[in-house]
C-alpha cells in the first residue's frame, strides 16, 4: 500500500480507532515505507496529542471502555448531576469570572448561571448552547478541536485562549477520579487542557458524581492538593477522610 505522508497518518489514526496499539515493523510493512518515515509520522502524530508514542510503536490516546458518547453519559445519574450543579452555584458571586469544563456534569452549572452578571469561559457546545443568548453572561468560547466524546474543545487553540484568562473558578469535570490516584479522564490531550484550566483559576471545584469513584483512566490531570472543592452526591467515610486529608473541602448529601 503506498500512500502519501497525510494519507499514512490517517490510516494510522483509524488503525487506532480497531485496535489499541500498532507497532513501527507492522507500519512500515503496512505502508511500504521505511521505519524511519514511520517513526517520523508516529512523532508528528505525538505531537498533536492524536496517538501516544510507545516503545517501537504506538497507542490509542485513550481507553474506549472508558470513553462513552456525551448523549449517552448526561443521561446517566441526571438527578446526582443537577443537585451537584445547584451546589456549585452557590460559590458564584455576581462579576465572577469562571470557567465551566467540558462534561456530562458541569453543564448542568448553566441553569443556575441564566439572569447573573458573570464572565463565563467555555469551550462546552452544550454550554454555549445553554448561555448564548442570556445577555448579562458575558460568554467567552474558548475555540479549539472538538472531541465528540465530550462534546467540547480541546488542544493547542483551547490553551492558547485560556493563555488570555483569569478565573475566579474553575468548575472540574472529569471521568474518574480515586482517593489514592487523583483525578483523571480518558483522553490525553483533554488532560493537558484541564491541567491548563486549574493553572487559570484561583479556585477548583471538582463537580462529579459518585459513580465516577474507585476508578482510573488514561490521562492524569492532577492531584487532590489541586482541588480545593469536591461536590458529589455520595461518598464512603474512607474516601472522605483520604481526600479530606490533602486540603480538599467535601460537599456531599450522603457518607456511607
Amino acid at each position: 500500500m503506498k500512500t502519501n505522508s497525510f494519507e499514512r497518518k490517517q490510516e494510522i489514526l483509524d488503525l487506532l480507532n480497531s485496535k489499541e496499539s500498532v507497532s513501527v515493523e507492522e507500519l512500515a510493512s503496512l505502508f511500504s515505507v521505511t521505519k524511519v518515515t514511520i517513526r517520523t509520522d508516529l512523532d508528528e502524530l505525538a505531537s498533536k496529542g492524536l496517538i501516544v508514542r510507545t516503545h517501537g510503536g504506538a497507542s490509542a490516546p485513550e481507553n474506549k471502555a472508558i470513553a462513552r458518547i456525551f448523549t449517552t453519559t448526561i443521561k446517566e445519574n441526571a438527578e446526582e448531576k443537577k443537585w451537584i450543579a445547584a451546589e456549585a452555584a452557590k460559590l458564584i458571586s455576581p462579576g465572577d469570572s469562571i470557567i465551566i469544563d467540558n462534561g456530562s456534569t458541569t453543564v448542568h452549572l448553566t441553569k443556575h448561571l441564566k439572569g447573573k452578571e458573570v464572565t463565563v469561559a467555555t469551550g462546552s457546545l452544550l454550554a454555549i448552547n445553554e448561555l448564548m443568548n442570556e445577555e448579562p453572561v458575558e460568554l467567552i468560547v474558548l475555540g479549539g478541536m472538538l472531541r465528540r466524546f465530550s462534546m467540547g474543545t480541546i488542544g493547542p487553540m483551547t490553551r492558547t485562549c485560556l493563555e488570555q484568562f483569569h478565573a475566579n473558578w474553575l468548575f472540574l469535570g472529569a471521568t474518574a477520579v480515586s482517593a489514592k490516584d487523583g483525578i483523571t479522564c480518558s483522553n490525553l490531550v483533554e488532560a493537558e487542557t484541564k491541567k491548563l484550566m486549574i493553572e487559570t483559576a484561583d479556585k477548583v471545584c471538582l463537580m462529579v458524581d459518585s459513580s465516577k469513584f474507585s476508578q482510573k483512566a488514561f490521562g492524569r490531570i492532577c492531584s487532590w492538593k489541586d482541588i480545593d472543592i469536591l461536590i458529589t452526591d455520595r461518598i464512603s467515610d474512607e474516601d472522605y477522610a483520604a481526600i479530606s486529608s490533602h486540603g480538599a473541602k467535601i460537599i456531599t448529601k450522603q457518607r456511607a
